[in-house]
């Protein structure tokens, strides 16, 4: 199926892994910080270069997806969207409980991710696109 480029809300390379990233990946959790990325957060963070301003924000039932993996997000805390749009920085929990509470900084998502490579894409996009 071909993706329409008029879906996609965000646009991103990833340009760094921390180190420490992997050890969030496995439990659960990606931190994204655009470059520049404060070098207290680099360690654990997915630095990328966004391709542009977020279109819109963000909200449950579109897709996030990187390189050739995607997520529904299923819920985004208030501030969610302006660190995006501001910082490139956003939190994503995949599949957290029930009783994990939704903080302002984040995304909940569904389904897993790996832990991606420099040069991977990550996109989001509105909830129509597969």
């Amino acid at each position: 199926m071909t993706t329409q480029t008029n879906d996609v809300i965000y646009d991103s390379e990833v340009s760094t892994v921390g180190e420490e990233a992997a050890a969030m990946v496995e439990g659960g959790v990606l931190i994204f910080f655009a470059d520049p990325c404060p070098d207290a957060l680099a360690e654990v963070s997915v630095v990328h270069k966004p391709t542009g301003p977020a279109v819109r924000d963000p909200r449950p039932g579109d897709v996030l997806q990187l390189g050739s993996q995607s997520v529904r997000i299923t819920k985004v805390g208030d501030l969610a969207a302006s660190n995006l749009r501001e910082l490139g920085h956003v939190v994503v929990y995949l599949d957290p409980a029930e009783n994990v509470k939704l903080l302002p900084g984040a995304i909940h998502a569904h389904g897993t991710l790996d832990l991606p490579v420099p040069g991977a894409r990550l996109t989001i996009r509105t909830g129509s696109a597969e």
